[in-house]
């Protein structure tokens, strides 16, 4: 008990770190907004609701690569304490600025999620330090005094249980209702913080930015973030077994 106790909180422990390292790796790649960009009604979407939209007017108008530079530029500032989010524009096909992208309201709620992602990055990175620490002094403990205080299970079995815990965390997402859980994270989350939700007519973000792409970038988030863990599971096993 007290084995299957300590494995499974330090497993916990260490996904949320790999989460951590999977959104910076994804944030490299710009969440590959182009390589997915086809398949999230993105550009369906910007055709309907841009022209409608009564803030900015011809976002309907730019290019694909467009829509990803100002994909990346809003992940580079909410990636940076949110700087830079005002000074973010879309231009037409011969590179003429048409307007800024975000309005005062979007950019406050943008601060919100910079604030938040500085605030879980610091939590995160003091818990890979402490995991640092403890694989450490359990390796001194082993190969010293020859006492097994964390002795990890195989990776096989320690990513048979993640993945179970994964399936059960999906299927409650999918019973509720993934539209209805991700408005439920942002009453939460965003209690008392700046509004968050826009309506197409009125947010070029929220027109550019689709459900299904959140779905999808949560997708590359959770099987980057397993691929890690299996990694650093698999070191520590080597260390610790």
């Amino acid at each position: 008990m007290v084995r299957a106790l300590i494995n499974s909180t330090l497993s916990v422990m260490l996904l949320a770190v790999c989460l951590m390292l999977s959104w910076r790796a994804l944030s490299e790649t710009n969440f590959f907004f182009s390589q997915i960009y086809e398949y999230n009604g993105i550009e369906e979407q910007i055709a309907k609701y841009g022209p409608q939209n009564r803030n900015r007017n011809g976002f309907e108008t730019t290019t694909k690569s467009e829509r990803a530079k100002i994909f990346g530029e809003i992940v580079r500032s909410v990636n940076n304490g949110g700087q830079g989010l005002e000074d973010i524009v879309y231009r037409d096909a011969s590179g003429e600025i048409i307007d800024t992208f975000l309005t005062q309201p979007e950019i406050d709620h943008l601060n919100d999620v910079a604030r938040l992602i500085t605030h879980l990055s610091g939590i995160l990175s003091y818990l890979a330090a402490i995991l640092g620490v403890l694989v450490m002094v359990f390796w001194i403990g082993k190969s010293r005094k020859n006492i097994n205080i964390w002795r990890p299970y195989t990776v096989a079995k320690s990513f048979l249980s993640m993945l179970a815990l994964l399936l059960v965390c999906c299927g409650i997402v999918l019973a509720v209702g993934p539209q209805r859980v991700f408005y439920a994270l942002h009453e939460w989350i965003f209690a008392g913080m700046a509004p968050w939700h826009f309506y197409f007519q009125e947010s070029l973000m929220t027109t550019m930015l689709t459900e299904p792409l959140f779905g999808s970038i949560s997708i590359l988030l959770m099987v980057s973030a397993f691929a890690i863990w299996v990694l650093l599971s698999a070191l520590i096993n080597k260390i610790l077994g």
